[in-house]
């Protein structure tokens, strides 16, 4: 009998040269991958630099500019969008709160069990009404 009949029967584990092959190939993804670093790198440098100067607010001009002329063009679109957004929250008391824009002041914010209880409701879920 044969190591490699049954019940010894060949797996890759114990086959050196797929163990070989794999080893090739995993070497091959790890260079790839340090490559693709090094190429990256001076990237991911800029961009971080560009972060540190926008968290102290020290952008240069041109991004300055570039930032101003897109708030004028866009700006009136985004607030359009924002006013029409409620924005829920957790007081710093523990309580829920929604930020309702002057659009929505036609609607009623409520939460059932603790504002009113309507039949079919379960209790502590958001209600809106009109």
């Amino acid at each position: 009998m044969s190591f490699f009949e049954f019940p010894h029967t060949r797996t890759y584990d114990s086959d050196l040269g797929w163990l070989i092959k794999d080893y090739k190939t995993l070497n091959d993804a790890i260079d790839a991958l340090n490559h693709w670093k090094e190429e990256t790198q001076p990237n991911i440098d800029d961009l971080a630099h560009l972060y540190e100067q926008l968290v102290k607010g020290n952008l240069p001009p041109a991004m300055t500019e570039a930032i101003e002329i897109w708030l004028r063009a866009n700006a009136g679109d985004l607030l359009l969008e924002l006013i029409k957004c409620v924005f829920f929250g957790i007081t710093d008391n523990g309580y829920f709160v929604a930020y309702v824009p002057d659009s929505w002041r036609d609607i009623i914010f409520g939460t059932s069990g603790l504002d009113d209880f309507p039949a079919g409701i379960d209790f502590g879920h958001l209600t809106l009404s009109y």
